[in-house]
């Protein structure tokens, strides 16, 4: 099989040209190797870094996608109204989980971090709903509110130092129990 390409100046040649050629290519070591393992031969392997068939994996070896958790997302997000606050947070619009998480530079560092808190079982997930997240206006408030648009259960969640087991404090988010 002889197939000849024919340029027509600079157009001719690009992105376009070039997967064809390889196109071709490929097809013409898959005939090559249809030919040669028709009389018993092995097949041809590419070079390392040359297209290879798109022919899909075994089913044994692919890995399937893990199914998705029914506590994923959608998310709200939202910060407080504080100027002095440098934080945002999160609500599971199903589930109500709350979570929290500010930018901070460690002393000495050129580049910050994100730091995430813990969550405390009052700020985990509660019975399912339709969950959005709101804030006042009042300009020294550091948390959010969780609402319920089902059930319209509103509860305030906030960062606060928790004890620690074997003593200290370390910050979680909070929240308080829903109410209307």
């Amino acid at each position: 099989m002889m197939t000849t390409f024919r340029h027509k100046g600079a157009a001719a040649r690009g992105a376009s040209g070039l997967i064809a050629v390889a196109a071709l290519a490929l097809a013409m070591n898959i005939a090559a190797d249809g030919a040669a393992m028709a009389q018993g031969a092995a097949p041809t392997v590419p070079p390392a870094g040359a297209p290879s068939a798109a022919s899909p994996a075994p089913a044994a070896t692919q890995t399937p996608a893990p199914p998705a958790a029914a506590a994923d997302g959608p998310y709200v997000f939202t910060s407080p109204p504080s100027a002095q606050a440098n934080r945002v947070y999160s609500v599971n619009m199903r589930t109500g989980e709350v979570n929290a998480c500010q930018f901070e530079r460690p002393e000495g560092s050129v580049i910050g971090i994100t730091k995430c808190f813990p969550r405390d079982a009052s700020a985990a997930g509660t019975a399912a709903g339709a969950y959005d997240v709101m804030t006042t206006r009042y300009s020294g408030e550091t948390g959010i509110f969780r609402v319920n648009t089902q059930t319209g259960q509103m509860s305030v969640c906030y960062v606060r130092d928790m004890p620690k087991e074997g003593g200290g404090v370390e910050p979680a988010v909070v929240c308080t129990p829903g109410t209307r």
